[in-house]
């Protein structure tokens, strides 16, 4: 008889995040980051990949900027359809990002951090 921990099915938002780093752009990006631009990137992925989408959905906040302050960004969408969001990488820097079932798929990155909100979206994700 199967135990009672097996017939329990998961959801999806208590399942960790995987991230994907493997859009062009970012790559592109990543390779013209300075080496602490870099670092910052490598250990946003790292705590990101031990959290779940409750837990990413859960640093968005109007009023309290914490975390990796998860930020959908209006009128950013995929080719495919996806929102597109914002997450800190450090105070001043960004990402944009969108979610595609378990994945985080990275976009594009922002040291800068108003031009995030600046791009057109239409990535073919």
């Amino acid at each position: 008889m199967a135990n009672k921990k097996s017939l329990v099915q998961t959801s999806a938002q208590h399942q960790l995040v995987v991230c994907d780093l493997s859009f062009p752009r970012l790559q592109n990006e990543l390779l013209e980051l300075e080496t602490i631009e870099f670092d910052q990137v490598e250990e946003t992925v790292k705590k990101i990949e031990k959290m779940t989408w409750d837990q990413i959905y859960k640093t968005s906040s109007k009023t309290q900027k914490r975390g990796l302050n998860w930020e959908i960004i209006e009128k950013q969408m995929t080719r495919s359809g996806k929102k597109i969001a914002s997450i800190r990488i450090s105070k001043k820097f960004r990402a944009r990002v969108c979610r595609d079932g378990q994945q985080m798929r990275f976009i594009s990155l922002h040291p800068d951090h108003d031009s995030a909100y600046e791009e057109g979206g239409g990535e073919n994700l």
